[in-house]
């Protein structure tokens, strides 16, 4: 993946160069605008289907299901989702 930013003197400072940023009346857009907004979609994916999974692996408790290779699956997704959330929070995304 090619940077769109750069750092300034400070590690929690970025800029972009102008070509990656336009402005216009309803705001901004560019590749950099495009490229944030990526990120917060995966983080927001992440998030919902952490809720779905949890609901799921809560219907499959009940049905006394917990050593099913589904609900396996479902645990390790969740856990492997969550690590990532860890990691957007750990990096303040």
């Amino acid at each position: 993946m090619n940077r769109l930013t750069r750092a300034l003197d400070s590690k929690n400072v970025y800029i972009v160069d102008d070509t990656k940023v336009q402005h216009d009346a309803t705001g901004y857009s560019g590749d950099a605008i495009n490229r944030l907004a990526k990120f917060e979609n995966i983080y927001d994916d992440l998030l919902r289907k952490q809720s779905e999974i949890s609901k799921e692996l809560e219907k499959l408790r009940l049905e006394g299901k917990t050593h099913s290779v589904k609900f396996k699956q479902l645990l390790a997704n969740k856990i492997t989702d969550r690590n990532i959330i860890t990691l957007f929070e750990t990096y303040e995304l």
